[in-house]
């Protein structure tokens, strides 16, 4: 049986103890064989292995696990002062599936920066599969790495596969080739635990992320987490750069097996051919204000691949690719657009004006709870100038869309000149065109937090979208009972002066843009109206008048009227006259009485636009 250096027998007189320590300790490699270990998959090592990673790290050296299978009662902790770790064989931790324990540790915590590591091979394993109820239970923690490489082989049986650590500084810029990371609830967790931590920059090369049938069935699973620890801790982490992962996390009733979940605020999340298999119909669940993250799905098993915001999460802003089915999803739809907002701009009335196309909207107190009656065609606080439209900060213009299966859009303006300005203002309605107020999860946005204001039923955007902050360009989602919605854009900090606005959604659909229709005038220059109108008999150069109410129709407008019928006899006159009220007079022209049968009268007002 092996034996400790400081116990082996000198065996030649020539050959002291001292020097048979010096040579294993000018070797270039530390193994836990020097101290005792055997490997045989009956002995507990704990002892050896720890006895060898310490000597590696006090002498600034590789370990070498060699082959055969070296079962822990209990973690090791290889320290930062070793150079790294190749592992020909597995660590197998024997505690019960109730006993927690982070098995491998790699580096130092704290504040110590551990870089240009190598850790090759690594296999850790449980004995006993774990029962996924404590986050203590880690099979391998790497701390605060920085520019080093992980090659993980396996890792398999544990709640938490590997958990990347900030501690009390970073774990950035280093690379992990992943391998096989089967049956843990979380396989990867990217974690910061203090405020003075990050995770951040790192990339990843495969990795097989799987569950098994029947392993811990009633308990949801994911492929990666984000996560922090302290309330306060480092909450923003990036670049986190996935090629070509592979995730069958056995979704079964009722569970749900998501490939990423993002409980952080962070952005640039990227997961590049994804393959799903026995997932949920969802490539990422955000749970916080992570925005700017994509996920590019390479096959599933279902086209309808999405993400999943939780009631808890403050922005949106991310995408899903579904390249398998549906390679257009790359793209966009224009669903609306104004190009020229000065030039689609009319009178409402004397004092109002109106976009044709889009509502107007208004952040000031109101009663109001119906779509309809929220979707302004024109009102005051709202200026023409040489190239486009000022608006108050109270005053907004947007569009009115259908949202019952579309759920993002990106709306994006344009101000003269270039300028910042202006915030997001969201409406959000049920199927019947009723206001929801304050409903957690109906809207979200990518570059800011929306705040709910009360008075006017709105959700408004917690920042001014301007370049320097890179919020200028926003998407919009909304939750799943929301049906209709307004987008759109007010001044709120001040006046601003609007040229061009576009609303921009996804290529599966091609939601209704409602104005200028009977359920939402709003946005039309053009009312109609028509009925029946019977004339009485009339001599020749007798008058007669119908007075009708043409909703919307202001002293000022144009407006015309036909009569249908084959008679040249009459000629008619059209006139709005009070607000809502326009007259048509007809007149006899011929020489003779006319008495002619009902016919149907139709009357168009049309606004002026805005000179």
């Amino acid at each position: 049986m092996a034996a400790r250096i400081d116990d082996l027998l000198v065996l030649g007189q020539n050959i002291s103890k001292t020097d048979l320590a010096k040579y294993l300790r000018d070797r270039e490699a530390v193994l836990p064989f020097d101290f005792g270990g055997l490997g045989d998959g009956a002995a507990n090592d704990r002892a050896a292995i720890q006895a060898c990673f310490d000597r590696a790290a006090t002498d600034k050296k590789f370990t070498v696990i060699p082959p055969g299978t070296w079962r822990v009662d209990a973690g090791v902790v290889l320290g930062g002062g070793a150079r790294g770790l190749i592992m020909q064989g597995v660590i197998q931790y024997t505690g019960a599936t109730n006993a927690p324990a982070t098995v491998l540790t790699l580096g130092d915590g704290g504040t110590t920066r551990n870089g240009e590591k190598l850790y090759l091979g690594l296999q850790v394993t449980r004995q006993f599969q774990s029962d996924w109820l404590s986050e203590n239970d880690i099979g391998i923690l790497a701390r605060n790495l920085d520019s080093s490489l992980i090659d993980l082989r396996l890792v398999s049986g544990f709640t938490i596969g590997l958990r990347t650590l900030g501690d009390g500084r970073g774990f950035e810029d280093s690379t992990l080739n992943l391998g096989r990371i089967l049956n843990n609830r979380y396989g990867i967790d990217a974690h910061a635990a203090t405020a003075t931590a990050w995770n951040t920059s790192i990339r990843y090369y495969g990795g097989h992320f799987a569950c098994g049938t029947g392993i811990n069935p009633a308990l949801d699973r994911f492929g990666v987490r984000f996560s922090r620890g302290a309330a306060d801790a480092y909450n923003n982490h990036n670049r986190h750069v996935f090629d070509a992962p592979n995730f069958e996390l056995r979704q079964l009733d009722p569970n749900v097996a998501i490939p990423f979940l993002n409980e952080t605020n962070g952005t640039a999340i990227i997961a590049r051919n994804m393959r799903m298999e026995g997932c949920s119909p969802f490539a990422a669940r955000h749970t916080a204000a992570a925005t700017d993250c994509e996920y590019d799905v390479a096959w599933a098993q279902s086209y309808a691949i999405g993400v999943d915001y939780t009631p808890s999460a403050t922005r949106a802003g991310n995408a899903v690719f579904n390249r398998h089915r549906a390679p257009t999803s790359r793209l966009t739809r224009l669903l609306a657009h104004i190009p020229n907002i000065r030039a689609a701009a009319f009178w409402q009335s004397s004092t109002e004006i109106g976009v044709e196309g889009a509502c107007i909207m208004a952040t000031s107190t109101t009663a109001e709870t119906t779509m309809a009656a929220l979707s302004w065609n024109g009102l005051n606080g709202i200026t023409a100038t040489a190239r486009g439209l000022l608006l108050n900060p109270n005053r907004g213009i947007g569009f009115v869309v259908q949202t019952t299966h579309a759920k993002e859009f990106a709306l994006a303006h344009w101000l003269v000149g270039g300028a910042d300005g202006g915030r997001l203002c969201l409406r959000c309605f049920d199927g019947a065109g009723i206001v929801r107020e304050n409903i957690a999860g109906d809207a979200l946005a990518s570059g800011t937090t929306l705040q709910w204001a009360p008075t006017s039923k709105t959700w408004q955007a917690g920042a001014v979208m301007q370049e320097s902050d890179l919020n200028r360009r926003q998407t919009v989602r909304f939750g799943p009972e929301v049906a209709f919605a307004q987008i759109g854009i007010i001044g709120f900090d001040g006046q601003i002066e609007v040229e061009a606005l576009r609303l921009y959604g996804l290529p599966e659909d091609a939601p209704a843009i409602l104005s200028g229709c009977p359920a939402l005038p709003a946005g039309s220059r053009t009312l109609m109206f028509s009925a029946s109108w019977d004339l009485p008999s009339m001599p020749p150069g007798a008058t007669s008048n119908a007075d009708v109410t043409v909703p919307g129709a202001r002293r000022g407008d144009f407006a015309d009227a036909s009569l249908d019928t084959s008679s040249i006899a009459f000629v008619l006159d059209c006139h709005v006259w009070s607000n809502d009220k326009v007259r048509v007079t007809a007149r006899n022209v011929s020489l003779s009485t006319v008495d002619l049968p009902a016919a149907a009268l139709h009357v168009q007002v049309v606004k002026r636009r805005v000179g």
